[in-house]
C-alpha cells in the first residue's frame, strides 16, 4: 500500500498513481488545477482556513473534495517527520476545524473559535457577562526565563481559569498573556464574585520546572445587554475596563461604565499629543530636594518630568507616564530629559548653586534597548558634567527582569562612576539572595512604608531595609516625608537621607534656585 496510517483522519501517501486515483484526479491535472475555483462554497471556507493554519509549515491545501482536503508540499518540501519529500496530507472536515478554531498552546478556542460561538451560543437576547484577562508582568518572565517556561506557565493558567467559570462558563485564548471568558446569563453580582476568585487562582504560585513563579493579572468586564448586545462591542467595552483595571494598579477587575469610555478617548487624545509634545517642547524637568536631617544640608536632587499641555494645562505624570511607556515613547523622551539634566546640573556646579548628584527615573523600556550605556556617555560628554553627579534610578521590576543584561549595563555605568539607585524598595517582587548582586549605591524606601510608619508591620520592614542598606555598605533615602514625627522615627531607625514635602516639594529651575538661597543648604 502506497501511504502509511498514522491517525484514523490522518494518512501522509506518496504521490503516487494511487493517489491520483484516490483522488479522482491524474498527478499533472492536480500539479496545474486550481482548486479554489472547483470548489463548493462550503469547501472554499475551510480552504481558506486551512490556508491559514499551514502557511507557516511551507505548505498549501490544494485539492478539495467531499469532506477530504489535499495538503502538497511547495516546491518538493520535505515532511522531516517522515522523511518523505513532494508528500501529501489528507485532512478531514472535523480535524481541520479543530485546528481552526483552537489554540495549539492551550487546547482553548481561539479568536476563531469566540467568533464562533458568539454567533451561534452567546446571549440570544439574554443577559451575560463578557471578561478580558491579561496576566500582569508576564513579559519579565518571558524574557528572564525564556519562552518555554513562559507557554508551560500559560497552560496552567488556562487551567485554573477553566477551573474557575461556572458550568456553563466558556474560556478562550485570544493570543499572547490574553485570554476571555463569556459567561451567559451573569449578573454584575455574579461577575463581580467571579472575578474576584480568578484574581485570587492567579496569584497563587505557579510551580514549573523547580521555579515557583509569581503572577497576577487584570480583568475587564462587560455586561449584556448593558454595554453591547453583540461581540464586538462588548469586547470594545471589557478591553476599556480592562486597561482602568491596569491604570489602578493591576490585579484588580473592573466593570465598564460609560466614564471609563471618556478615559479611554481622553486617554487616546493624549497619546496623539504625546507625539508631538517632545519636538514642542512642551516637556520641562522640575527637582526635589534630597536632605540630610542630620547636617541640615542638600545632598542631592531627583528630577522629576512633567507636561505642559497648551489645552489642559499640567499633565499628571501619573496620566501620560504609563501612555509613554505602552507606547515606546518613554525612550526619546528620557534621552531628552537626561542632556537637559547633564546641562543644567553643570551649569548650577559652574554658578557655585549647588554640587550633588541629580537622579533619574529609568523605564524598563531603556533597559531593552541596546545603547543606554552610549546614550548616557553622550549626554555626559556634551554637557561636560562629571559622572559622579548623575544617578540613575530603577525599580526592583527592572533590577530582576533579565537579571543578568541588566547587571551588566549597570556595572558598566557604575564603573564610567554614575550612581545607581533602587527606587520603591520592599514593593517589588525581588529576592533579597540577589540583592548584593545589583551594583546600586542606594536603596529608596518607599513611601507606602513612610506614609503607615505608626504600623508596627511597616516600622519592622523600615528598619530591615535600613540594616540591609547599611550591612551592604548602601546609602539610604526615605521618601514620601511629610511630618516630623516621621522624620523622628526615621532618625532614630537610622535613616538621616529624607526626601518628601516637608523638605521641599517638586519645582522647575527657577524656583529652586530660591529655595537654595532661602535655605543656604547648597554643598
Amino acid at each position: 500500500m502506497d501511504h502509511m496510517g498514522i491517525h484514523n483522519n490522518i494518512w501522509i501517501m506518496l504521490l503516487s498513481f494511487t493517489l491520483s486515483i484516490l483522488a479522482s484526479y491524474s498527478a499533472l491535472n492536480l500539479i496545474s488545477q486550481v482548486p479554489f475555483s472547483t470548489a463548493s462554497p462550503r469547501t472554499r471556507r475551510l480552504w481558506l482556513l486551512l490556508g491559514a493554519c499551514v502557511l507557516g509549515i511551507g505548505m498549501v491545501p490544494f485539492l478539495v473534495q467531499s469532506d477530504v482536503i489535499l495538503l502538497m508540499g511547495v516546491s518538493l518540501v520535505t515532511l522531516i517527520m517522515f522523511g518523505i519529500t513532494g508528500g501529501a496530507v489528507f485532512l478531514d472536515r472535523h480535524l481541520l476545524e479543530r485546528m481552526a478554531y483552537h489554540d495549539p498552546l492551550t487546547g482553548l478556542p481561539n479568536r476563531h473559535g469566540l467568533e464562533r460561538y458568539f454567533k451561534d451560543r452567546f446571549l440570544r437576547g439574554r443577559s451575560g457577562a463578557v471578561f478580558f484577562i491579561d496576566l500582569d508582568r508576564f513579559k519579565s518572565i518571558n524574557d528572564t526565563l525564556g519562552h518555554d517556561i513562559g507557554d508551560m506557565l500559560l497552560q496552567e493558567v488556562a487551567s485554573r481559569l477553566l477551573q474557575s467559570v461556572s458550568s456553563k462558563g466558556k474560556v478562550f485564548r485570544l493570543g499572547g498573556d490574553e485570554f476571555l471568558i463569556a459567561e451567559p446569563g451573569f449578573t454584575p453580582d455574579e461577575a463581580a464574585e467571579e472575578a474576584q476568585r480568578i484574581l485570587q487562582e492567579i496569584k497563587k504560585s505557579f510551580r514549573i520546572q523547580d521555579n515557583d513563579l509569581y503572577v497576577t493579572a487584570s480583568v475587564g468586564i462587560s455586561m449584556a445587554p448593558a454595554h453591547g448586545s453583540d461581540r464586538s462591542s462588548l469586547m470594545k467595552a471589557a478591553d476599556t475596563a480592562l486597561y482602568s483595571s491596569k491604570d489602578s494598579g493591576k490585579n484588580k477587575f473592573s466593570i465598564f461604565d460609560s466614564e471609563m469610555n471618556r478615559y479611554q478617548l481622553r486617554r487616546m487624545s493624549l497619546e496623539k499629543d504625546l507625539r508631538k509634545a517632545l519636538a514642542q517642547s512642551e516637556f520641562m524637568v522640575v527637582y526635589q530636594p534630597k536632605w540630610d536631617s542630620l547636617m541640615n544640608v542638600t545632598v542631592g536632587l531627583e528630577a522629576l518630568l512633567r507636561w505642559r499641555h497648551p489645552e489642559h494645562g499640567i499633565i499628571s505624570p501619573a496620566e501620560f507616564i504609563p501612555i509613554a511607556e505602552e507606547t515606546g515613547l518613554i525612550v526619546p523622551i528620557t534621552y531628552w530629559m537626561l542632556h537637559e539634566v547633564c546641562s543644567q546640573n553643570l551649569l548650577w556646579h559652574k554658578e557655585g548653586v549647588a554640587s550633588v548628584a541629580v537622579s533619574i527615573n529609568m523605564s524598563a523600556r531603556m533597559f531593552e534597548t541596546e545603547d543606554l550605556y552610549e546614550v548616557v556617555v553622550e549626554a555626559l560628554t556634551r554637557s561636560g558634567l562629571d559622572p559622579q553627579y548623575l544617578e540613575l534610578e530603577i525599580t526592583e521590576s527592572i533590577a530582576m527582569n533579565n537579571m543578568e543584561e541588566t547587571v551588566a549595563q549597570l556595572s558598566k555605568l557604575r564603573r564610567l562612576g554614575v550612581r545607581v539607585s533602587l527606587d520603591d524598595f520592599g514593593t517589588g517582587f525581588s529576592s533579597l539572595g540577589n540583592l548584593d548582586e545589583i551594583p546600586v549605591n542606594t536603596l529608596k524606601i518607599d513611601q507606602v512604608f513612610i506614609k503607615k510608619s505608626k504600623m508596627h508591620s511597616k516600622k519592622a520592614i523600615i528598619s530591615n531595609i535600613i540594616a540591609i542598606a547599611s550591612n551592604l555598605n548602601m546609602d539610604v533615602v526615605a521618601e514620601g516625608v511629610e511630618t516630623p514625627e516621621q522624620i523622628e522615627l526615621l532618625q532614630s531607625l537610622g535613616c538621616r537621607v529624607m526626601q518628601g514635602y516637608y523638605y521641599g516639594r517638586p519645582m522647575p529651575v527657577h524656583e529652586l534656585g530660591q529655595w537654595f538661597t532661602e535655605n543656604s543648604a547648597a554643598v
